[in-house]
């Protein structure tokens, strides 16, 4: 056990406790009024061959980290620039990991790893950033292992929030700009998430719970929302909003169902809902002020809608096998502020539907049974 403490200035309220199994602390503080409290445990009340090791690293003032590490093989570094940061890791389960770096003033960052090979690392600048990310499971039957998480944050007032309890999960967050907010929940196996905000007011929700699911999620621009929900197996979903004002909802159950959404310009609106397997759903909007609905209940069904005009609505809603519908809304001419209505119904099986819609005030229902 090793325990080396260097402070300058005025840094103050340090308290360590180990009990052995290689315990290795080094804290250094420079500035002022600096706080750190790390406790690694123990040789005969816990995990045997524990390898624990913690580095805090604290520049500027009032600063303040907590460590807590219980198990095997566990790492912490935390290195804090400025003032008002804190920090809260706490370690219990295997081969745990840590890493924090935060640089700016009155960042947060807390996070709880419980069980098994997790590896963490939060890196946050700026203002007011808060990320917390909790990793694993505990308990006699625990599911959490082999789990994976990096945040980065830049700018200020953004919130990350990630929670991992399965297996051989991933999640990656990214986000730079001004309050945005990113949540993570991932509660299966093997299901894989990534965020990427850039801009200013973005609102991210990533739901898996189902087995072998992917989620992209790329919002840049202002004021954009996106929700993802994956359950069953297979899903694949990916959302790229640039512009200002969009919401996109994707929400995906049964398996292999497959949803890729992409807003630009202004106010665009996309609804997808899959609850079959192997269907595929493209919305696809540009322009300002366009509605695009497609629920899928079936198998093997495409819908494909692609809007470039003003206030334009379309709605498709697919069950049985083997449907196509295509849709195509775009300004053109005179009346082009006028709004385009395109509906689509298809049941039974192999039924294939095209609407295309140029200027504005068009009105085509199609239904196939």
């Amino acid at each position: 056990m090793k325990i080396q403490m260097s402070l300058l200035a005025v840094a103050i309220a340090f308290s360590s406790h180990a009990m052995a199994d290689g315990n290795n602390s080094d804290l250094d503080q420079i500035g002022f009024n600096n706080q750190a409290e790390i406790a690694q445990t123990p040789r005969d009340g816990g995990n045997n061959n524990s390898n624990h090791r913690s580095d805090v690293e604290q520049t500027g003032v009032y600063n303040k980290t907590s460590v807590y590490q219980s198990g095997v093989t566990s790492t912490v570094r935390i290195n804090q620039l400025g003032g008002g940061n804190k920090t809260t890791a706490e370690q219990y389960g295997s081969t745990e990991r840590g890493f924090i770096d935060q640089v700016g003033a009155l960042n947060t960052a807390n996070l709880h790893q419980k069980s098994f090979k997790n590896t963490a690392r939060i890196s946050q600048s700026g203002y007011r950033n808060l990320s917390n990310s909790s990793q694993g499971d505990s308990g006699p039957n625990s599911s959490g292992k082999h789990n994976v998480l990096s945040v980065t944050q830049e700018g200020g007032f953004n919130v990350s929030t990630a929670t991992q309890s399965g297996s051989y999960e991933r999640a990656r967050v990214a986000q730079a700009g001004l309050m945005h907010d990113s949540d993570i929940l991932q509660d299966g196996e093997n299901n894989r998430a990534s965020v990427s905000q850039e801009g200013r007011f973005h609102n991210s929700t990533v739901t898996q719970t189902g087995t072998n699911s992917q989620a992209l999620v790329v919002q840049t621009g202002s004021r954009i929302d996106s929700t993802v929900t994956q359950s069953g197996n297979e899903q694949r979903a990916r959302v790229i909003q640039g512009g200002s004002s969009h919401d996109s909802l994707v929400t995906q159950s049964g398996s292999a169902n497959t949803a890729l959404v992409t807003q630009s310009d202004m106010l665009q609106y996309s609804d997808i809902s899959q609850s079959g397997s192997e269907n595929l759903a493209v919305n696809t909007q540009s322009g300002y002020f366009n509605l695009a609905i497609v629920e899928q209940t079936g198998t093997n069904s495409d819908s494909l809608i692609t809007q470039t005009g003003l206030n334009d609505h379309a709605r498709v809603q697919q069950s049985g096998s083997g449907q196509r519908s295509d849709i195509l809304q775009q300004a053109g001419g005179f009346m082009s502020f006028a709004a385009n209505r395109a509906h689509v119904v298809q049941t039974g099986a192999a039924n294939t539907s095209s609407v295309t819609q140029t200027g504005g005030g068009n009105i085509a229902n199609v239904m196939q049974y």
